[in-house]
């Protein structure tokens, strides 16, 4: 690696371990921002040593505001109107008489404790915030895969989604804080994480599980949702080609799953396909999302070649989503009955081209244009709509075949898919041989 690479990568972790550094002592409302350091950010002039300074020194002075159910974004469903899945007239008992002993007989309602891993997207940073420094947020209450702030019809979330059809759920982040909060619950999500970090939220998971009474650790069903990659390939991979390989990727997550495997008993994993971060500069985006991108995506600037920049990122991207669902895919996971691990890929959908001019898909465009789109101030994260609709495409693909799983993201309105009676449980590759072959689960 060059001198100066190295002097890139050391600058990009200083800085990285500084915001980190600053979650984890608590922040304020960004109205508390000065406005010297806002004009300095917003006007792209954070070129020097001193301004940075000057915006840690101003963060410091930042702490969690409280929460305000009206700065959500998602529109509300009425009370008078019930979830998709109580209506459907071949709806099937959503709760096991007795526990299932398999994995693959897991209703909606079996599950117990819900989880989630990843990065600053599961911990769902800047999600209902109006300014871009709001980045520093962690909002987890509304995180898509870890959050149970409210309920489906104010905050959708897959927690929430699960408190429909077993209100006793245990384990979803209750509100703002960090992953060491009491309100974080089983959200052990880290701003920044790598895939590396992807042990040390194992071991976190099961420890936090262990030191909750409300948890029967041998006999409770957990659901995990693990969603991590995007700081490797955003930040490191265009300088250490090699660590952060998509082949690195897949081991580090084999790594992980081997061990929850070994040590975590009645566990449904998801993987979810890893998000393309070109989405956030491939649609409207303003300068204020500049100065952001270049700190959270700094190989997007690795080059003064933009365009070829992206293509890059977006090709390994294709490699990480490869690699993870040959791992799910791999049977290695297929020896415990109480054990079962899905690619959930809907993600795809949001993937960038991979050659300079190729174009994109036409339903994606119509996606981008809409007047309010999924992003937060900084470009980079999902807001709370964004994360709404991701929760609805996550529940959505753990209904679906294994192999003929929806590619899509839509906006508020995506449409609910749900269990039936010849179909009542999450799928797996398992289960899903056996609708093929005998036309139910």
């Amino acid at each position: 690696m060059e001198k100066r690479d190295c002097e890139a990568l050391r600058l990009h972790r200083i800085l990285t371990h500084v915001l980190l550094i600053l979650l984890a002592i608590g922040l304020t409302s960004t109205s508390a921002f000065h406005r010297g350091t806002s004009d300095r950010i917003t006007r792209g002039r954070t070129k020097t040593t001193e301004d940075f300074d000057h915006i840690f020194k101003d963060l410091k002075n930042l702490s969690y505001p409280p929460d305000d159910f009206y700065k959500v974004v998602q529109n509300r469903i009425p009370q008078s109107v019930p979830h998709p899945c109580e209506t459907t007239l071949d709806k099937p008992q959503w709760r096991s008489p007795i526990p299932p002993k398999s994995a693959h007989k897991l209703r909606p309602g079996d599950i117990d404790v819900i989880a989630a891993m990843g990065d600053s997207l599961t911990s769902a940073n800047s999600a209902r915030e109006e300014s871009g420094i709001g980045v520093v947020i962690q909002d987890r209450g509304v995180s898509f895969s870890g959050g149970g702030l409210g309920t489906w019809r104010e905050i959708t979330t897959l927690p929430n989604i699960i408190k429909i059809f077993n209100p006793n759920l245990i384990g979803f982040a209750r509100d703002r804080g960090d992953f060491l909060s009491e309100n974080a619950q089983l959200n052990v999500a880290v701003p920044a994480a790598l895939d590396d970090d992807i042990m040390n939220q194992v071991k976190l998971f099961i420890y936090k599980m262990k030191s909750d009474r409300r948890i029967d650790f041998n006999n409770h069903w957990k659901l995990l949702t693990i969603f991590i990659g995007h700081n490797d390939i955003c930040s490191y991979h265009c300088l250490d080609r090699e660590k952060h390989s998509p082949r690195n990727h897949a081991l580090n997550l084999q790594e992980g799953l081997d061990y929850l495997y070994k040590h975590v008993p009645r566990i449904f994993v998801n993987i979810m396909s890893i998000l393309d971060p070109t989405i956030a500069t491939r649609g409207p985006f303003t300068n204020e999302c500049l100065v952001y991108l270049r700190l959270f995506c700094a190989c997007l600037f690795r080059t003064q070649d933009f365009d070829k920049n992206k293509v890059s990122i977006s090709r390994v991207v294709r490699h990480y989503q490869a690699l993870e669902k040959e791992l799910t895919l791999s049977g290695r996971y297929d020896g415990r009955e109480d054990f079962a691990v899905v690619i959930q890929p809907f993600m795809i959908f949001l993937n960038g081209p991979t050659n300079i001019g190729e174009p994109e898909s036409p339903s994606l465009l119509n996606l981008m244009s809409e007047s309010e789109f999924f992003w937060s101030r900084d470009c980079f994260h999902f807001n709370q709509r964004g994360l709404a609709s991701a929760s609805i495409h996550l529940w959505n693909n753990m209904v679906e075949p294994v192999g003929n799983k929806s590619m899509t993201f839509e906006g508020d309105y995506a449409e609910y898919k749900c269990p039936s009676k010849r179909n009542p449980y999450f799928f797996t590759a398992k289960n899903t041989a056996t609708f093929y072959r005998e036309g139910h689960q």
